[in-house]
């Protein structure tokens, strides 16, 4: 599971927070979302954990972007900008694990379609038109059952 906050360091210390706040809008930028700082390294460079929407092939040869945990480093400019990011790509595993979990909360009834209202009793995830008008799978709420 993702966490948020300053949980990185350099030298013992988090990474300020007007720093850490500025890095996650410019990853945003960039498709991650979840963004945790690991640990700053020397040279402006920033360990970073995060979730990436990611096409996802289900059946009928829609793609549904599901969020997928990544781990990439980040190498900020003097402005604290991204000046590079080496990794953030799922991994195939990742990929597939991401298609299993959406037919299975489509096979229990879980998944509400795009364009449903109110999610009906059971239904925990839901798929939405994000700006760029894709179909995004977003949890809505957790199940006790």
């Amino acid at each position: 599971m993702m966490r948020e906050g300053n949980s990185g360091a350099k030298n013992g210390w988090p990474m300020p927070r007007v720093k850490e706040k500025a890095l996650k809008t410019e990853l945003a930028k960039h498709g991650f979302e979840s963004v945790a700082v690991k640990r700053e390294l020397p040279a402006g460079r920033v360990e970073v954990e995060a979730n990436k929407l990611h096409p996802v092939h289900v059946e009928g040869g829609e793609s549904i972007y599901a969020p997928i945990p990544v781990s990439l480093f980040v190498e900020l400019d003097a402005r604290g900008r991204v000046k590079s990011i080496d990794g953030g790509t799922p991994d195939a595993a990742a990929v597939a694990d991401a298609a299993h979990y959406l037919k299975t909360l489509r096979d229990s009834g879980q998944l509400a379609a795009a364009g449903e209202q109110q999610p009906a009793s059971g239904l925990t995830h839901q798929i939405e038109c994000d700006a760029q008008g894709r179909q995004v799978l977003r949890r809505k709420r957790f199940s006790i059952s």
